[in-house]
């Protein structure tokens, strides 16, 4: 679940109506929670949907090709990975009119460097997590994405413990 010191972004400034967006403040991680509901990118294959919304987020953030790095990206199906999705999602179900062989997950680390302002040659490189729920069925791309300062600890080939948490919680109320 999200931590309850973290706060809800779209109390202090706008935050477009397809995202949720939560920020840490109490222990000054600087990290950012962002899940963000976008049209299935269906010409996108799913062993490349990672790369792809990654890349996405880089060139957003106004990274160059040389400042976005993805570290681990992997692939699972519902259908052949059942207990590996239940680790990572295990509050996550689909409906009963849902084929499951159309619903896949991908989950990535990468690292990027945000440029702040624009037209800025400042910036901070920032790590960056992400699970992305390709549902098919549904037309939908649902991202997880958190982000946060690069540690000098690298995270290994492991996610962070609270990115696991959030990903544990994932559940859709109303499909």
């Amino acid at each position: 679940s999200i931590p309850s010191t973290w706060r809800d972004v779209s109390k202090v400034r706008q935050v477009p109506d397809n995202q949720e967006v939560y920020q840490d403040c109490e222990e000054e991680t600087g990290a950012v929670l962002v899940v963000e509901i976008l049209e299935y990118q269906g010409d996108v294959d799913n062993g490349n949907a990672c790369t792809f919304f990654l890349k996405d987020l880089a060139d957003a953030n106004g990274a160059s090709r040389d400042e976005h790095h993805i570290h681990q990206s992997q692939v699972l199906d519902l259908l052949q990975d059942r207990e590996r999705m239940g680790r990572l999602l295990p509050k996550f179900t689909l409906p009963a009119s849902t084929e499951a062989s159309k619903f896949h997950a991908c989950i990535a680390r990468g690292s990027q460097k945000v440029v702040r302002g624009k037209g800025s040659a400042n910036g901070h490189w920032v790590d960056v997590e992400m699970c992305v729920l390709r549902l098919e069925s549904v037309e939908t791309d649902l991202l997880v994405t958190l982000s946060f300062p690069r540690r000098e600890v690298s995270l290994g080939e492991e996610h962070s413990d609270v990115f696991k948490e959030i990903l544990a919680s994932v559940k859709i109320r109303d499909w």
